[in-house]
């Protein structure tokens, strides 16, 4: 296995074939890194990508592969996974990403280079949730791809845990989300890596999609997701708190393509920002001339701890009819002093009182009877 820079990797004149396993499906890889090679990793000068920097933050990382751990854990006997033979059986999907966006540099890095793969076939609804635990161990870098294919009248719920690694994590995980189905999503963001991953849904009539999100990362991460609503009658709603780290970064991205009409959609997020924290929030609607009957709203609000600690918000509509119900806000400041200043008086201490507002701003989004509330830190519980 050779150890080269990212940098270096990027010179080469084709795809490099140090990997195990590459060589199969390797007209697709060919293509996808030919596709790489234009396009380059993204930084900075990509407007989807204004706030993170991602071909420097990971220039001295080794293009080497680190170890890494998915786990699957389910009851039913209606759930099949597959892993490369998935794709090698259907070559026409390998490449399915790139044919709803042909301008991502991260989905044609992990297309070149996806040395995991898991295909979670759902043809019944499970009593259970699905529960898939991604992990990494040292330093180098993962490309690990989940595809969920969600047949009819399906209703599904999938908890994700991704934590640990000293390295780069570049994850693709697709949502093929037939008729009448309902997916709803818990995922938990401790990543120590670099993470960077790339959600896809594509949704038929009458389906459904829920995410909640709690990021928490040990170091920069960027999740970003694509919803096309490719039938009538379907929709998404995603909300996500994040409280990264002293000194890191959590970047965070939705973009809902409304295709077909009387779809909806909702993004939201709320933000905990300590010392050295930056935190970053974007969400496009994209809804057509012929697109009728569509609702989205954006909503942002950011709590600044420290005046070493930032927020960036950039809320985008690109409407071409009247047809619609359509709003945005974003709120980023500090505690409210007059809050905190009633709660002094009932003889709570300043600390109580700010802890209690903290807690109020994050169970809009995380009640207690959530999953995703005892993965919160302690002080905010």
């Amino acid at each position: 296995m050779k150890d080269l820079t990212m940098a270096n990797f990027l010179n080469s004149e084709k795809l490099d074939l140090s990997f195990d396993n590459l060589t199969l499906l390797s007209n697709e890889r060919i293509e996808a890194y030919k596709n790489l090679k234009t396009i380059g990793i993204p930084s900075k000068r990509n407007e989807r990508w204004k706030y993170t920097d991602l071909k420097n933050d990971i220039r001295n990382i080794n293009f080497s592969l680190c170890e890494t751990s998915i786990d699957i854990k389910n009851s039913s006997e209606k759930i099949e996974i597959n892993e490369i033979d998935y794709f090698t059986n259907n070559k026409d999907n390998y490449l399915k990403p790139i044919k709803y966006l042909n301008d991502e540099g991260v989905i044609y890095l992990n297309l070149s280079y996806s040395n995991l793969f898991r295909v979670i076939t759902i043809k019944e609804t499970p009593k259970k949730p699905i529960f898939v635990t991604l992990e990494t161990f040292g330093k180098g870098m993962t490309f690990p791809r989940f595809v969920f294919n969600i047949l009819p009248n399906i209703n599904v719920e999938i908890h994700f845990l991704i934590r640990g690694g000293d390295g780069f994590v570049n994850q693709l995980i697709e949502f093929n989300i037939d008729r009448n189905s309902t997916v709803n999503i818990f995922r938990v963001n401790e990543s120590s890596s670099i993470h960077s991953e790339t959600f896809m849904a594509y949704l038929k009539a009458n389906s459904n999609l829920f995410l909640n999100n709690l990021s928490l990362p040990k170091n920069k991460s960027r999740f970003q997701a694509f919803n096309s609503f490719e039938e009538d009658f379907s929709s998404s709603s995603f909300k996500s708190v994040s409280i990264p780290f002293k000194g890191c970064k959590d970047d965070f991205l939705v973009y809902n393509n409304h295709l077909s009409s009387s779809c909806s959609s909702n993004v939201g997020m709320r933000s905990i920002l300590n010392k050295g924290v930056e935190c970053s929030f974007q969400a496009l609607i994209d809804i057509e001339n012929k697109i009728k009957n569509s609702k989205a709203e954006q909503d942002c609000k950011a709590i600044l701890l420290d005046e070493k600690s930032s927020m960036n918000a950039k809320p985008e509509m690109k409407i071409f009819n009247n047809d619609v119900v359509c709003k945005h806000g974003t709120t980023i400041g500090s505690l409210n002093k007059d809050q905190i200043f009633y709660l002094n008086s009932r003889g709570l201490s300043k600390l109580k009182a700010e802890k209690i507002l903290l807690q109020g701003i994050i169970s809009e989004y995380i009640s207690d009877t959530s999953p995703l509330f005892n993965f919160l830190p302690e002080s905010y519980k």
